[in-house]
């Protein structure tokens, strides 16, 4: 069996990913868009910090997945707007035996994934690992954590077990979840909170607890969320568990900067239209308004215009650090 992995996406994400399987003696193919980032990793190795740690990893570096190369697993880890064409670009390219695991942030990646791919492949997850990208080919492991995945099709689910065994073997914990979708919606509720809060605010993750006049909005923005799901039939914990849930990861994760944050700083696009505008979109299809959602999805997009003027911000502080439904 091949004990190769391919990563498509070398952000921070995609970094600690690499950084971390490559020097579990993986062999690791990094599909990087930047040609920067794919020539300082080719010729230099990715630079994997934790805490006082350093690790240089040596590891492949590429604009595009390697032809006629077998894979033990490919993993997704572009921005969410990028999956289409990550999608397009693994499908001409890799084995339909071989299966693609998406842990991206937001709704949508699977179904793009699926649309381009053979059911049979795809894996979709979520992660809590944290990461930092600090400069082309060095990134930082800001928080140690496990993958949830399960197959998005019936036909998938021969790869759940072999996946998780791979990533756990190689030091990512790695648990089988046979119905993914609440743990991705789940996953979604903490960052509909979270990542637009972060951005708009200016705040590390740690920072939004200060705050007791976010509570009710907090309330808001998971009950939309909850209600949305269920008219889905995709089941999740109340809402006040929920509330409970983003109070517990802004906790954990509280020195953390959160990606949408870093990507408002720098005049990136952010994943919202995959977060919080999903809410909103997949709530109206199915008549359910997602008013709080709409307010944070419409900030954060005038907060990312490029014709914004970057002196123009609120700021709460200086943190230092981070349709619905698989077939079946």
């Amino acid at each position: 069996m091949s004990n190769t992995i391919a990563i498509v996406g070398c952000g921070a994400l995609g970094g600690v990913f690499a950084g971390l399987l490559g020097s579990a003696g993986l062999d690791v193919v990094a599909v990087c868009r930047s040609e920067e980032q794919s020539n300082i990793l080719a010729e230099r190795g990715l630079l994997l910090i934790e805490n006082e740690k350093e690790t240089q990893v040596r590891l492949r570096a590429a604009p595009e997945l390697p032809e006629a190369e077998s894979f033990a697993l490919v993993l997704v880890l572009v921005k969410a707007f990028d999956t289409e064409g990550a999608a397009a670009s693994v499908a001409r390219r890799v084995s339909p035996k071989t299966p693609v695991l998406t842990l991206q942030n937001g709704l949508g990646n699977a179904e793009a994934l699926v649309a381009r791919l053979r059911p049979e492949q795809v894996l979709a997850g979520t992660t809590t690992f944290g990461a930092q990208r600090e400069a082309p080919g060095v990134v930082r492991l800001t928080g140690r954590g496990e993958c949830v995945i399960g197959a998005w099709h019936r036909s998938a689910e021969r790869h759940e077990r072999p996946v998780a065994e791979l990533l756990s073997r190689a030091g990512v914990p790695c648990t089988v979840a046979h119905n993914i979708l609440p743990v991705l919606w789940k996953k979604l509720a903490v960052n509909a909170v979270i990542n637009p809060l972060t951005a708009i605010l200016r705040a590390s993750n740690g920072e939004l607890l200060g705050r007791p006049e976010l509570e009710p909005l907090f309330s808001d923005v998971v009950e939309e969320v909850w209600r949305v799901a269920a008219r889905y039939k995709i089941g999740l914990p109340t809402p006040p568990e929920l509330v409970e849930e983003v109070r517990r990861v802004c906790r954990v994760t509280a020195a953390n900067r959160s990606s949408m944050l870093r990507d408002v700083e720098e005049r990136r696009r952010t994943e919202i239209d995959s977060i919080n505008g999903a809410v909103v979109r997949l709530g109206r299809e199915r008549g359910v308004l997602a008013p709080a959602n709409l307010t944070l999805t419409t900030l954060v997009q005038v907060l990312s215009s490029p014709s914004r003027d970057p002196g123009a911000t609120t700021q709460m502080g200086s943190g230092t650090a981070d349709s619905m439904a698989p077939r079946r």
